[in-house]
């Protein structure tokens, strides 16, 4: 997972130091905060290949928002994703309602009815807004529970699994791994052959 990952980020970002940046504040992020960290992986990818902004504040807000709703941060992101394109209907799930105009978004929230420019640049203030202001700290109370507890521990683990992997033991798998393949490929041609005989008596 974690090089699939990191293959995803590369691209996106454009080249494996840009790609390693990104990976060193996505891993300190999920370190304080009830994501995993493949979760905000994928949300930095879906918002850079966007062009939105993937920033360590941009993360805190959506984050913010998706904690005070209980949600994963993706579907967060996702939402805020679809918005700046035109499309609010997963909005709705966290309680933001839009009525599009000729040139303008007006978004109501809690009973407070916002009125945005019809643009990308627009629409993500406001939602990155939301997080900062109505939700601020809804992280951090999220932390203080046990599914934070129990996230912050998973995050150690594969931590320990990255760590483990990149000190040579995926290279030594991706060797051996097409040896058994061919092995096995092997032994599935010798029983076929052996059937095909049995059926030949």
């Amino acid at each position: 997972t974690f090089e699939r990952l990191s293959a995803s980020l590369k691209t996106v970002t454009g080249s494996a130091e840009a790609a390693q940046e990104a990976f060193a504040l996505i891993e300190k992020f999920a370190v304080d905060t009830p994501y995993q960290l493949n979760e905000i992986v994928e949300a930095f990818i879906r918002l850079q290949a966007l062009g939105l902004d993937p920033s360590e504040e941009a993360l805190t807000s959506y984050g913010n928002t998706a904690s005070a709703f209980s949600r994963n941060m993706i579907d967060f992101v996702e939402a805020v994703a679809d918005a700046t394109v035109g499309e609010f209907e997963r909005l709705k799930s966290f309680g933001i309602k839009a009525n599009t105009l000729t040139n303008e978004v007006k978004f109501t929230f809690a009973g407070v009815t916002t009125t945005v420019k019809k643009n990308a640049a627009d629409i993500e203030k406001y939602l990155r807004s939301l997080g900062d202001v109505q939700f601020a700290g809804a992280m951090d109370e999220q932390m203080k529970t046990m599914n934070g507890v129990l996230s912050n521990i998973e995050d150690s683990f594969e931590k320990l699994y990255r760590q483990v992997g990149q000190s040579g033991l995926n290279d030594a798998l991706k060797t051996l791994l097409p040896a058994l393949t061919n092995w096995w490929n092997e032994v599935e041609a010798r029983l076929m052959l052996l059937v095909k005989l049995w059926q030949a008596r």
